[in-house]
C-alpha cells in the first residue's frame, strides 16, 4: 500500500492512540507530525524570501543606475558701484607758469632787456572728494564728483638786469618773480568701463578752480625800485583718467592722474617813486598743474 505523509500521519496517531499502544508508539509519532509540519513551514519561508528577492531585483533594473549629481554652486554676490562715496585723496604735484618783467614805456626807452623765467614748482598735495556713481549697465559706470585738494606750490626767479640789445649785465640790478598755488578744487564727470567686476577704468573732465598769490619786485643802485603783491582765484578746466578697484563692498581705492589749466594770467604795473616815468610791467601766464594721487573712499 502507498502511503502519503498526512496518511502516514493519520495512521501512526490511530496506531499510537489505540487502546492498549506502548508508549514509545505515541511518541513516534508525535514527532512524525512535528516533521512534517516544520518541513511544510521551511518551504513557505524560502518561497516568500526568494519572491522577495526577485521582486528587488526587478525593482532596481527598471530604476537603472543612479545618476550622480553635483551641488549647485553657491553664486558669488554681485557688487554694485551705485551710490554715494565720500574720501580724502593724497599726491604730487608739478605747477609751470612763465612770468615776464616788461621795462617801460619800453625796453629800448628803459635801456635794458626784457627778463622771462619759470615759476612753475614741484609739492605735496591733499584733499577730500565727493560724488555719486551710476551703474547704467552691467560693465559701464557714470557719475559726477566734486574735489578740493591743499596744497603750497610756491617758485620764483630771480635775474640780473641786461643793457639793452646786449647780454652785458647791470650790477646791482635784478628782477624776482613768483607765484604761490594755495589750493585748487574742480568739479567733474566720470564715465568708465568694468574690466573686472571690481576694477574700474574711467576718464574724467570738468571745470577747476584755482587760487594763486602773485608777487613781484626789482630794484637797481640807483634807488629804482618797485614791487607788487596781490592774489587771485581763478577758474579753468581739468581733464584725465586713473584706475580704481572696489577693496570692499564698501571701500574703493583708485589711483588717478589729472592735468589742471587755470586761467591765470594776470598783469600788473608798478611805478618806481624816483623814476615814475619808466615803471615796470609784470605779468604771468596761465597755471599748468600736472598730478598723481592715490585717494580712499567709503561708498553707502
Amino acid at each position: 500500500m502507498h502511503f502519503e505523509p498526512g496518511n502516514r500521519i493519520k495512521l501512526l496517531r490511530s496506531e499510537g492512540a489505540s487502546a492498549g499502544a506502548p508508549p514509545v508508539f505515541q511518541t513516534q509519532a508525535r514527532e512524525v507530525a512535528e516533521i512534517g509540519i516544520w518541513g511544510t513551514m521551511k518551504k513557505i519561508v524560502l518561497a516568500t524570501v526568494l519572491a522577495a528577492l526577485g521582486s528587488a531585483s526587478a525593482l532596481a533594473a527598471d530604476l537603472g543606475p543612479r545618476a550622480y549629481t553635483k551641488a549647485p554652486m553657491m553664486a558669488a554676490p554681485v557688487s554694485t558701484w551705485q551710490g554715494f562715496y565720500i574720501g580724502g585723496n593724497v599726491g604730487g604735484l608739478w605747477t609751470k607758469s612763465d612770468a615776464t618783467w616788461t621795462p617801460l614805456p619800453s625796453a629800448a626807452q628803459f635801456g635794458v632787456n626784457t627778463i622771462n623765467g619759470d615759476t612753475g614748482h614741484s609739492s605735496f598735495a591733499g584733499g577730500l572728494q565727493a560724488g555719486y556713481n551710476w551703474q547704467f549697465a552691467p560693465n559701464w559706470v557714470g557719475g559726477i564728483e566734486a574735489d578740493w585738494s591743499w596744497t603750497k606750490a610756491k617758485s620764483s626767479f630771480t635775474k640780473t638786469w641786461t643793457d639793452f640789445g646786449t647780454a652785458t649785465p647791470e650790477p646791482g640790478a635784478s628782477t624776482t618773480m613768483s607765484t604761490s598755488l594755495e589750493w585748487f578744487a574742480s568739479a567733474r564727470a566720470r564715465f568708465g568701463y568694468l574690466m573686472m567686476p571690481n576694477l574700474l577704468a574711467y576718464g574724467t573732465g570738468g571745470v577747476a578752480w584755482g587760487k594763486v598769490d602773485y608777487a613781484a619786485n626789482n630794484f637797481n643802485d640807483e634807488d629804482y625800485r618797485t614791487t607788487a603783491a596781490f592774489s587771485g582765484v581763478s577758474a579753468g578746466y581739468v581733464v584725465g583718467g586713473g584706475l580704481e578697484c572696489a577693496i570692499t563692498g564698501n571701500w574703493l581705492l583708485r589711483g588717478e592722474y589729472p592735468f589742471y589749466r587755470l586761467n591765470t594770467a594776470k598783469s600788473i604795473v608798478a611805478t618806481a617813486s624816483s623814476k615814475p616815468a619808466f615803471p615796470s610791467g609784470y605779468g604771468w601766464n596761465d597755471t599748468k598743474i600736472n598730478q598723481a594721487r592715490v585717494a580712499l573712499s567709503y561708498k553707502f
